[in-house]
């Protein structure tokens, strides 16, 4: 700062007043030195040798001028430009990262999303604050050594750095603005001051945190194996049932497992045919391909929607297989989710809120997916009739008052488990549907008794077999049609978890792309079979929903519901069947009243291709591969126009490291002499040639770019001197600046 002492003034007499006055601007040769009058020739030669020191070496008095490197201003001013450039570098490497905050910012997170949009304005501000100090302490320090160099400054210098305090003074002082924009220095200190002047703005759209959803990320999940596919003993452990095995120690296990699938199996079917009515009164009739009909739905999750897959569909059309095989052959394979998804996705991510988005994702897991096939087939019953235990010769059976034959109560003694049925075989001309035979070494079902309409009958205990049968009659058609189901694990397709506010679904994906299982691994490692073990959990199923109530002729509404919806040649064109399109067909029906089992079969088993042995076992946390998309608070612009804000981060973040590597070479500050009191200062101690006063609008034109130097005189004051060549301002010839 300047010495505490009385400044001496100029006397104006002591200047010469001989000179014409020249024209405004107007440049001429004039020597700093005879600025001073003296009309010795050692005070002359004092005075060159002191103009020419100061030419060489700007700062001659260090005492009066330089604050060294040590003064706590300098080292102050030097902290100041390291956070303002560390922290505007952060900005920008944030903006471009565009991390996400997963757990730490939510509403259930370690901030709450006001504390941290609060905490990152604050930031923003920080740095706003800082680097408009830096900058201006920047402007101060060059403007100021080059005024005591031979260069000097102009008032357009000085007015550069008003704007990064004045804002508005950019666009009223536009005589300051034409000339400042044609040098390096005007225009970077706009570009500096647009900057400053933006950065919180940009900040809160780059950098602050906000709700949004990312890109496709790969990642790790890990769920929970105990079992492999189809377990029933373990789902008879684990179900949930208040009777303990002291009340009943054989059947609770049995008992517990068919409530819950007789429960769940009539709310899809419900669900089912509900979404079919929907289709059908909206008078949507586009239902002849397989692709554009409801999927099965599942219930086993009571916050969750579940939805299947229909697969392999190229097997399922009916026109063709008629085609080929004489007959109507309903085949379909639907392919469910699996449930180590669902658990995965509860433990991995909150919640979401409403109102902000929060929790929601979108998951695709590389897992092998439950999936069942069903194949049911109308045959006439001459062609069924081998496979009937009342029509073979020496069967026991009841014949009732209508001539219904009623198979004895333990027929099946009379089936010999060796029995080579392959006669029998070779007269159903089905061997080839249902791959039954020595061939395929696959028995076929045998049936107690006919069922009459509207009924059905099953058998679930073919042996070493891998599927359940049912024997069904129609109203509709004299034909009877058996069905055969069995579930297996596919790599066909993925799980697809989805979880948005108030909604979470869990579906199969199987449109091809990775990760399916199938991408995930080597080609033809993997061969899925049937499942013998999900045959039990089909076999109880099938007892629970009353699949053989044929036996007494229950006359079940559901197996009337079910017998409407055999395929038959009434609805067809040109003598070829097709799909309904005002009815699901009977395989699609069966499927739907079967998913959830297939779900329930699916918990805590194996998703990849192993087995595992002696299951159950103590429960294992397994990796799978997942790819996921997350909306969860993250930097960067929220709609793809604000990137535009990008550079004023990248200017801010250039003119910090500049005057970082400013104030390190040039190490120590010099007094800013262009800070309002220090310039006041210099100005009215500095000479005039002329009485007369400045124009009352103070410079114009030209004026602005006149250069100025920062000179002692005789007295020792710095004062302001015109650069040698430069015209005067005002209109009269001066030795300095008159403010």
């Amino acid at each position: 700062m300047w010495p505490k002492r009385v400044l001496p003034q100029f006397n104006d007499s002591e200047y010469p007043k001989d000179l014409k006055d020249p024209s405004a601007c107007q440049s001429f040769e004039v020597d700093d030195e005879k600025s001073i009058s003296d009309t010795s020739t050692d005070s002359k030669s004092r005075r060159l040798r002191t103009v020419f020191h100061h030419n060489r070496d700007p700062l001659p008095d260090h005492s009066d001028i330089y604050l060294g490197k040590t003064d706590w201003r300098s080292i102050g001013n030097l902290l100041l430009a390291i956070y303002a450039t560390l922290s505007s570098t952060l900005s920008v490497a944030i903006a471009i990262w565009q991390p996400r905050y997963g757990k730490w910012i939510g509403p259930t997170g370690h901030l709450t999303p006001s504390t941290a949009d609060l905490l990152f304005s604050l930031f923003a501000k920080s740095i706003e604050i800082a680097s408009a100090g830096v900058y201006i302490n920047f402007l101060g320090q060059f403007l100021t050594r080059r005024s005591l160099r031979s260069r000097g400054i102009s008032l357009t210098d000085i007015a550069v750095r008003e704007w990064l305090i004045q804002p508005g003074l950019v666009i009223f002082q536009w005589e300051n603005l034409k000339y400042a924009t044609t040098t390096i220095l005007g225009f970077t200190s706009l570009l500096s001051a647009i900057a400053i002047y933006f950065f919180t703005t940009a900040s809160n759209s780059l950098v602050s945190p906000h709700i949004a959803l990312s890109n496709w990320e790969s990642a790790q999940f890990l769920g929970q194996v105990q079992q492999n596919f189809g377990n029933l003993p373990v789902m008879k452990k684990e179900c949930w049932a208040p009777i303990d095995a002291y009340l009943d120690s054989q059947n609770v296990g049995e008992s517990c497992v068919n409530v819950l699938a007789s429960g769940l199996a009539n709310q899809d079917f419900n669900e089912f045919m509900k979404a079919w009515s929907r289709k059908v009164m909206g008078g949507n009739t586009d239902l002849s391909s397989l692709s554009s009909r409801p999927p099965a739905t599942s219930s086993i999750f009571t916050d969750t929607m579940v939805e299947g897959n229909w697969v392999q569909r190229s097997s399922s059309d009916i026109s063709a297989n008629f085609a080929k095989y004489g007959r109507i052959v309903n085949n379909i394979t639907l392919s469910m989710p699996h449930p180590v998804v669902f658990y995965s996705a509860r433990v991995e991510f909150p919640k979401t809120v409403r109102g902000t988005g929060s929790g929601e994702h979108t998951i695709r897991a590389s897992v092998l997916s439950p999936t069942s096939n069903t194949l049911c087939v109308n045959m006439q019953k001459s062609e069924i009739a081998p496979l009937v235990y009342v029509d073979w010769p020496h069967a026991r059976f009841n014949t009732s008052d209508t001539g219904h034959k009623s198979a004895a109560s333990d027929w099946f003694k009379d089936v010999p488990a060796n029995i080579s049925l392959q006669s029998n075989i070779s007269q159903t001309y089905v061997e080839d549907i249902f791959r039954w035979g020595s061939v395929y070494n696959r028995r076929p079902p045998v049936f107690p008794q006919w069922p009459i309409d509207s009924n059905s009958i099953y058998n679930i205990s073919v042996p070493k077999s891998d599927s359940i049968y049912l024997l069904l009659k129609s109203p509709n058609t004299t034909d009877y049609t058996v069905c055969q189901m069995y579930g297996l694990m596919s790599q066909n397709c993925s799980t697809k978890h989805t979880q948005k506010v108030g909604t979470r679904t869990l579906n199969s994906d199987c449109d091809g792309t990775p990760p399916s299982f199938g991408n995930t691994i080597a080609p033809g490692i993997f061969h899925p079979k049937p499942s013998t073990d999900f045959r039990d959990v089909l076999g109880a199923w099938a007892t629970a929903v009353g699949l053989n109530g044929g036996m007494v002729s229950s006359n079940s509404s559901l197996i009337h519901t079910l017998s409407q919806l055999v395929v038959t040649n009434s609805n067809s064109s040109n003598n070829l069947p097709s799909f309904n399109t005002t009815l699901p067909s009977l395989s699609e029906g069966l499927a739907a009243l079967s998913n959830s089992m297939l779900m329930k079969a699916s918990i805590n088993a194996s998703f990849d291709n192993t087995t595992i042995k002696n299951a159950p076992i103590a429960p294992t946390f397994l990796p799978y591969n997942v790819i996921v998309q997350t909306q969860q608070y993250r930097s960067g612009p929220p709609a793809r126009w604000q990137g535009i804000l990008y550079p004023i981060l990248i200017i801010m973040f250039a003119a910090n490291w500049y005057c970082l590597a400013y104030f390190i070479r040039e190490m120590g500050l010099v007094v800013d002499f262009l800070e309002p009191h220090n310039l006041f200062s210099a100005a009215i101690d500095s000479p005039s040639e002329s009485k007369r006063k400045a124009p009352t609008e103070g410079p114009v034109g030209c004026h602005s770019d006149v250069a100025w130097l920062l000179r002692r005189d005789h007295h020792r004051r710095l004062v302001f001197r015109k650069a040698r060549g430069e015209g005067w301002i005002g209109g009269g010839k001066r030795d300095g600046v008159y403010l």
